[in-house]
């Protein structure tokens, strides 16, 4: 096993975890009730800790991490073809009438 990402919010450490399980990286969250000692055990002590089971893995998991997180793509906003309602980069329906965006 090996550290491949920590952060103080949980649910951001398990969006990674899942976002590695959907590229078939098998992960473990460490620290994932301590964390409510606080201060008690020390900052460092308390953050989540994703693990990568297999060390092979890593390199593939800190490339993903980087992609996904730490350099996100910027999305644009769309406009639905079906209502002409503005949406969101993120969204690949339209909030109002549920289109599918257009591929472009």
């Amino acid at each position: 096993m090996r550290l491949t990402y920590k952060h103080e919010n949980r649910g951001l450490v398990y969006s990674v975890k899942n976002i590695l399980a959907m590229h078939d990286i098998d992960c473990h969250i460490k620290n994932d009730f301590g964390n409510t000692m606080g201060a008690e055990f020390g900052i460092n002590n308390t953050l989540l800790e994703l693990w990568v089971t297999d060390d092979a893995d890593y390199n593939r998991a800190r490339e993903i991490i980087e992609q996904k997180l730490e350099e996100p793509k910027d999305q644009k906003t769309w406009v639905c073809q079906n209502c002409g309602e503005e949406n969101a980069g993120q969204f690949a329906l339209c909030w109002s009438c549920q289109t599918a965006v257009e591929e472009k």
